[in-house]
């Protein structure tokens, strides 16, 4: 234990420093994968493949930490933290194991990126777990914080971000006809009528919500991480569906993600 805590006190800002630097160099790296995939970036294999391994680590890495939590018996058994447990379980069973299984067509992902992702997942979920599980105060979770202003909201931003995020994914999704097909299409309604990656923005929503309702260190740096990463994300979408539909895209007016901000 107290080797762990030692590693954990400099993972977090160690974490919140790379991510400072991976959204510097994101603004003139693309990484290539979904619409922005290219040959260049090495070995690649079918991206619901590339998705499982990249985002089960996550999942099962916090679930160990649980149990070795309980088992070591750290601290007594929290029902608040167990239901912070259960959304960030909810999110990444969807993202690991449902996801891949109903995505369209035959694209591919650079094993690069997913050993680089899956080694951030499996660091996260140490932030979060060790949080959780381990190093947060006995009593900064009572029983009284489900009626508290951060969870109730960020509950709330959590819930809803993840419908949107789900929903997003569906649309882009329908728009192509079966599993053969790899084109790209443009999509229409709904949130996309003011942002062209709501399915982005949804995940943002999410982790805000989840930093909030923890209202922990490890889960602003987690915030911070996919800020870091997601934006630049639909900078690099917004551009690829400029090149794909020119006017047709452009005429719409749209923001990247966040609405009438950027």
């Amino acid at each position: 234990m107290e080797c762990f805590a030692q590693f954990y006190h400099y993972l977090l800002p160690v974490m919140t420093i790379l991510g400072v630097i991976v959204f510097v160099t994101l603004q003139f790296v693309t990484p290539a994968y979904g619409m922005t995939f290219n040959n260049r970036w090495g070995v690649s294999v079918r991206s619901n493949l590339g998705w499982f391994i990249m985002e089960c680590p996550v999942f099962f890495t916090m679930l160990v930490l649980y149990f070795i939590s309980l088992g070591l018996n750290v601290k007594p058994f929290n029902v608040v933290t167990c239901v912070m447990f259960i959304f960030f379980e909810f999110h990444y069973f969807q993202r690991s194991f449902i996801f891949p299984l109903l995505m369209k067509g035959q694209s591919k992902m650079p094993l690069s990126i997913i050993i680089t992702g899956a080694t951030f997942n499996t660091f996260n979920a140490i932030m979060q777990g060790g949080w959780l599980f381990f190093f947060s105060p006995e009593d900064a979770y009572p029983i009284s914080w489900f009626w508290s202003p951060q969870f109730v909201f960020g509950t709330a931003l959590f819930l809803f971000g993840m419908v949107v995020n789900i929903y997003a994914d569906r649309v882009i999704r329908d728009l192509r006809t079966d599993v053969t097909d790899n084109n790209y299409y443009l999509p229409h309604g709904w949130m996309f009528r003011k942002i062209s990656s709501a399915n982005y923005f949804g995940e943002i929503l999410e982790w805000a919500g989840f930093a909030i309702l923890t209202w922990s260190v490890s889960g602003a740096v987690f915030l911070l991480w996919s800020f870091a990463n997601i934006v630049p994300r639909s900078k690099a979408v917004y551009a690829r569906y400029t090149q794909f539909f020119g006017e047709e895209f452009t005429s719409l007016k749209r923001y990247k993600i966040f609405p009438y901000i950027y």
